[in-house]
């Protein structure tokens, strides 16, 4: 059976119905920085990033949490991120900082990157992408698309819930009052069709988890 919004519009295909059970099942990755970049290796990733790494191991995504409860409790950038590898695609990710949005122009110097970041809790969220070491355009929630959306207009389609002007009115594809998981399902689906890579809990099982020096 055809999924539905909450409107009864029709859903584009199960790449909705993957994240719309993704969010259902971690309540968590709405408080996430999520940050993919074309990279040839995690050392440049990492450079990038313009950190000093104390130590890296391996963890999956709940003790990436565990790690960075204490950060976030005390209101300071937090001091681990996680990062997989899906070659040319890096995968960075933070749950009590935003390293990689702040070094969104540097990581995507090489190529392209794009970053979903956010509060689930403020209803904030935003959608970054760069390419060539610039920064092109910026979804927001709740408001309008910022910069240049051209050059990913071909993965536009259908994503109505980022910006009506993604609307199909010849099939009634017509957006009404959004709600944040439709966003949110859209923003992930847009990251998939620019990396052709799929968000997924297997994909954050096990990977390196930097930990950087301290900041205040």
């Amino acid at each position: 059976m055809r999924l539905t919004d909450g409107k009864g519009w029709p859903l584009l295909t199960d790449i909705e119905a993957h994240y719309a059970d993704l969010i259902e099942r971690s309540p968590l990755i709405g408080e996430m920085c999520l940050t993919w970049c074309r990279a040839a290796s995690a050392d440049q990733v990492i450079d990038a990033l313009d950190a000093e790494v104390v130590d890296v191991t391996v963890s999956g995504l709940q003790g990436l949490i565990n790690e960075s409860y204490e950060d976030l409790e005390e209101g300071r950038l937090g001091r681990f991120l996680m990062l997989a590898e899906e070659p040319p695609w890096f995968l960075a990710v933070e749950y009590s900082g935003d390293r990689a949005y702040r070094a969104l122009e540097r990581l995507s110097s090489g190529g392209e990157a794009i970053c979903l970041i956010g509060s689930q809790t403020l209803y904030r969220f935003t959608l970054h992408y760069a390419r060539g070491g610039r920064t092109l355009c910026t979804f927001d929630y709740g408001g309008d698309i910022w910069g240049d959306a051209a050059p990913i207009e071909k993965h536009l389609d259908g994503l109505f819930n980022l910006h009506e002007r993604y609307a199909d009115v010849e099939r009634g594809l017509v957006p009404g009052e959004q709600a944040l998981d439709d966003w949110r399902i859209h923003a992930f689906a847009l990251m998939e069709r620019i990396t052709g890579i799929r968000l997924s809990f297997e994909l954050l099982r096990e990977n390196a988890l930097y930990r950087f020096s301290g900041v205040g």
